[in-house]
């Protein structure tokens, strides 16, 4: 589709999520679908294996997802349009069975049309509400902005009043996949992309620091990466930035997404402005079980990462009516450098 630890964990929220891009062949991000209740138990699957759960974890078209866990311990999902909603959401006592949920964000900004809300990413704020970012239909309603929208609570609903876009450069062929990320020092900023591959331009991941409530940006903008890399094909997308021991990982996403060459890249900084420098090869990749891995977040469970993020079958790539399914698999730190697990189908270890 075109179209997060910081203080945040100290506030309570752990997160983790993941975009689309390029242009998507006909159909894509429809909301034309008649929504449909659904319930995924992987625990039914993998019968007696108390200990693992299987992949995908939601077996139904759910791109670019985040995983939040909310207060009471109830882990949210997030994805997406899809299934009659302007943002899926999913909910689930153990990131491994999962229950449709209302869909937290029930009118987008009237300066919007619906039918195309990509890459949403919440984040719990300083004052405990939250902000969810979004990517939506530009006033121009061929390109692609970002909003963002707040709630009291975790689920919503989320209300966006805005006037404008919150960020939107046209001449660089819209803007997507935003997503916030507040350091250890209380500092907020928002990551987002040009979509420069509909406009036949570079692609860059971008930073800027978000306003003391959330809701604007301020100060310079940072130039963080472009696609240069023979895996990245001719973009990039999908940003989501973890701290870790003082270093910050920045994961993004390489290729396009409808294809099997899409695959999750990682890349390095000691500030959250950078300068980052990528890892080279990509870290997760397509394999005989899972296709076009990406649009990735992250989120630690008791001492463990994991990352969340959306792959095909590999018999039905760029196929909506099976989708980009929900994966888990874990992350390891180790400094500088970070492995993901490859896609596996009976993982042995339950979040």
């Amino acid at each position: 589709m075109r179209p997060n630890i910081s203080a945040a964990l100290a506030a309570g929220l752990l997160l983790l999520a993941a975009c689309g891009t390029a242009d998507p062949p006909p159909g894509e991000e429809s909301m034309t679908e008649e929504p449909e209740t659904v319930t995924t138990s992987a625990a039914e699957e993998t019968a007696g294996a108390e200990s693992g759960f299987t992949n995908p974890v939601h077996p139904y078209n759910f791109p670019d997802p985040q995983i939040i866990r909310d207060e009471d311990g109830t882990y949210v999902a997030i994805a997406t349009n899809g299934n009659g909603m302007n943002v899926q959401m999913l909910t689930s006592p153990d990131m491994v069975t999962w229950t449709e949920a209302d869909d937290p964000l029930p009118r987008i900004a009237s300066w919007s049309a619906e039918g195309k809300v990509w890459a949403p990413e919440i984040i719990r704020w300083t004052d405990g509400s939250y902000r969810l970012y979004y990517t939506t239909r530009a006033p121009q309603p061929e390109w692609q902005c970002i909003s963002v929208a707040t709630s009291d609570t975790l689920r919503g609903p989320y209300v966006d009043d805005s006037a404008e876009p919150f960020i939107c450069e046209i001449d660089e062929g819209g803007s997507i996949d935003q997503s916030p990320f507040i350091d250890s020092e209380g500092n907020a900023w928002l990551y987002w992309k040009n979509d420069g591959n509909a406009a036949s331009v570079d692609t860059y991941i971008r930073v800027q620091r978000l306003t003391a409530d959330g809701l604007g940006v301020e100060g310079e903008v940072t130039d963080l990466l472009v696609q240069d890399l023979p895996w990245e094909g001719e973009l990039i997308e999908g940003p989501a930035v973890v701290e870790v021991d003082g270093v910050f990982h920045m994961f993004y996403s390489g290729n396009g997404y409808w294809t099997d060459r899409y695959a999750v890249g990682h890349a390095t900084a000691d500030s959250p402005t950078g300068p980052f420098t990528k890892s080279g090869d990509p870290l997760l990749v397509t394999n005989e079980v899972a296709a076009g891995p990406g649009h990735n977040q992250l989120l630690e469970v008791d001492g463990q990462w994991w990352t969340v993020y959306h792959a095909w079958e590999p018999d039905f790539i760029g196929m909506d009516a099976i989708g980009r399914q929900m994966w888990l698999s874990r992350v390891t730190f180790d400094g500088r450098t970070a492995e993901i697990e490859p896609p596996t189908v009976q993982h042995p270890q339950r979040p």
